[in-house]
C-alpha cells in the first residue's frame, strides 16, 4: 500500500524508480512525525496536496508554515514544473489530553465535588473514581473525556 494517497495521480509524470523514491520520502516522514501526504487534485500545471500531521510519540508537531515546507522538500524535486499547492492540516490535541489525576482534583476542588457525587452523576463506582483521582488506576481514553465533559460543565 502507497504511504503518499492518490499517488497514481502522478504515474503519467514519474516513472516507477522516481515514485519509488518519492514514497520513500514520504515514508521517512510518516516514521519520524507521523506526515502524510494526500494528493487531491492534479492539473495541466499545478499538483493540490493535502498534508497532514498525526499523533506522535514526541508530541511535538508541525506549524502549518512547516507542513508546507515538508511537503516541498519531498515533491519539488520530482516535480519542478508543477505549481504545488499545499493544504496543511495540523495536529489538534484532543481536549480530554489534559486529564490526569492533578487537573480531576484540582476541578473537583474548584466545583466543590466528592467523589461520591461524581459517582452518584456518572452511575460509575466510588473505588473505580478514587483509584482515577488517586493515580492508582489508569484511566482509559473513554473515562477521560467522561470526566472532561463533566467537570467541564
Amino acid at each position: 500500500m502507497s504511504v503518499i494517497l492518490g499517488i497514481e495521480k502522478l504515474k503519467s509524470q514519474l516513472n516507477e524508480q522516481q515514485v519509488d523514491l518519492l514514497e520513500q520520502a514520504a515514508e521517512t516522514h510518516k516514521k519520524q512525525s507521523n506526515i502524510t501526504f494526500c494528493i487531491l487534485v492534479m492539473e495541466a500545471d499545478s499538483i493540490q496536496i493535502e498534508t497532514s500531521q498525526a499523533e506522535n510519540r514526541s508530541g511535538k508537531y508541525a506549524t502549518e508554515a512547516s507542513l508546507v515546507k515538508r511537503t516541498h522538500e519531498v515533491f519539488d524535486k520530482w516535480l519542478p514544473k508543477f505549481d504545488i499547492q499545499v493544504i496543511p492540516a495540523t495536529y489538534l490535541p484532543s481536549p480530554t489530553s489534559v486529564v490526569n489525576p492533578k487537573w480531576l482534583e484540582q476541578k473537583m476542588d474548584e466545583k466543590g465535588l466528592r467523589i461520591k457525587q461524581i459517582a452518584f452523576d456518572t452511575g460509575v463506582d466510588r473505588e473505580s473514581i478514587a483509584d482515577w483521582v488517586s493515580g492508582k488506576r489508569s484511566m482509559s481514553q473513554i473515562v477521560k473525556a467522561m470526566l472532561f465533559f463533566y467537570l467541564s460543565k
